[in-house]
Formats: structure tokens, C-alpha cells, sequence
């Protein structure tokens, strides 16, 4: 773990009706018709999915084996591919990294250095001690699956929002939304990998979306 994130903060973030879906499994009612929260379920992700540009500014905690940390967060993305992200210090909220990514090439400024990979999550852990599943992320902190993947299991609340999402072998729970609708923003979202003992918290602050 960098010198830089243990000093900043080695605590992570304390972030405080359903229907269940399986991968081979879809909710009906008897008439055969699909029940509301899977309908909303549906069209969030179809809506979702024309979501061209989203930017998120918030606090992260991640707890990777025995070394934990905390930062702040800008995260702006284009599209699938073209992203933008600010790493904080938690508590002047100064910019301590700038990652910059596109589908086949990332660029890491810290330390006064630049980096660079063709994997952002390889860049991260090498360089920063960090380790975020950013490839699924970008798509669980919207509250929709990638689909690049097949979804594992989701659990729905009465809105038809996820309540837990399992994919690529990552737990996501959402325990915090911004607002009350079907297409509202997570607010709060917690990640887990058990075989790597690996714990990502999420705390969004404010979403800036463009359709």
C-alpha cells in the first residue's frame, strides 16, 4: 500500500417487497405476464444502457487482505471506454492521482510520474496499492449489471432497483439510493470478493448524468 493512502486515512468508510431473479429465471405472475419490478428492472437497464456521459464524485473505502484505505473520488465517463478519474486525499480533498483511460491504453499520473498499462486495475494495484474491479464498476455503481457478463443472481426491491447484484464473482449491495424512483442513482453501494478477501465501499455524493 502506498505511502500516501495509509497516511491519508487506514479506516474505511462506515456506510450504513422483493423479488429474486436467477440467470435462468424469470419472474411471472400466474397469468404469465412479468411482475412490475421486473419490468422497471428491465427498462432501467435498456434506459441505462443510452446513458451517454455520467460523472461521480464521492468517497471510496477499500479493504484489500489486511491493508485498508480511503480517498476521494471524481469519476467522469464517456461512454463505454473513455474515462476520467480524480483520486483524492480524504481529508483536503487535493488531487493525489489522475487516471486516464480509453479502451486500449491507461495513463496513471502520480508522484510526480506518469504510468502507463493496457489494464487499469493492474495500473492501480501496481502503482497505487489499490485494487478496484473498475471494468464491472463502472456499470454497478449505476445500479445495472455489465453486460459484458452473465448476471449470477439480482434481488429486486419494490421499484425494481437491484438490492444485491452477483457478477464475475463480485457481490454488490445497495443499501442507499438518491431518491425514491426506479431510475433513482445509488447512493451507497457496498462490494465484496470473497476469494480474494476484497471489500469496496462507495459512498456517491452527487451524480451528473447525460442521455
Amino acid at each position: 500500500m502506498k505511502t500516501w493512502i495509509l497516511a491519508a486515512s487506514l479506516c474505511l468508510l462506515t456506510l450504513g417487497g422483493c423479488a429474486t431473479q436467477n440467470k435462468n429465471a424469470s419472474q411471472q405472475t400466474g397469468s404469465g405476464t412479468a411482475t412490475s419490478p421486473q419490468v422497471a428492472w428491465e427498462q432501467r437497464q435498456a434506459d441505462f444502457a443510452r446513458m451517454s456521459s455520467w460523472r461521480m464524485q464521492g468517497r471510496v473505502g477499500v479493504q484489500f487482505r489486511e491493508e485498508s484505505a480511503s480517498f476521494g473520488i471524481s469519476w467522469l465517463q464517456n461512454g463505454s471506454d473513455n474515462y476520467e478519474m480524480n483520486i483524492k486525499n480524504p481529508l483536503t480533498g487535493s488531487v493525489v492521482a489522475y487516471l486516464q483511460g480509453s479502451a486500449n491504453k491507461v495513463s496513471l499520473q502520480a508522484n510526480g510520474k506518469t504510468y502507463q498499462d493496457a489494464n487499469a486495475e493492474r495500473l492501480l494495484q501496481s502503482q497505487m496499492g489499490v485494487s478496484l474491479p473498475l471494468d464491472g464498476m463502472k456499470y454497478w455503481i449505476r445500479g445495472i449489471p455489465s453486460p459484458k457478463s452473465a448476471v449470477d443472481a439480482v434481488k429486486l426491491d419494490a421499484q425494481g432497483r437491484p438490492q444485491t447484484l452477483q457478477q464475475s464473482g463480485w457481490l454488490v449491495e445497495y443499501t442507499g439510493w438518491q431518491g425514491d424512483s426506479a431510475k433513482a442513482m445509488p447512493e451507497k453501494i457496498n462490494l465484496s470478493r470473497a476469494s480474494e478477501n476484497t471489500r469496496v465501499k462507495v459512498l456517491a455524493k452527487d451524480w451528473q448524468t447525460r442521455f
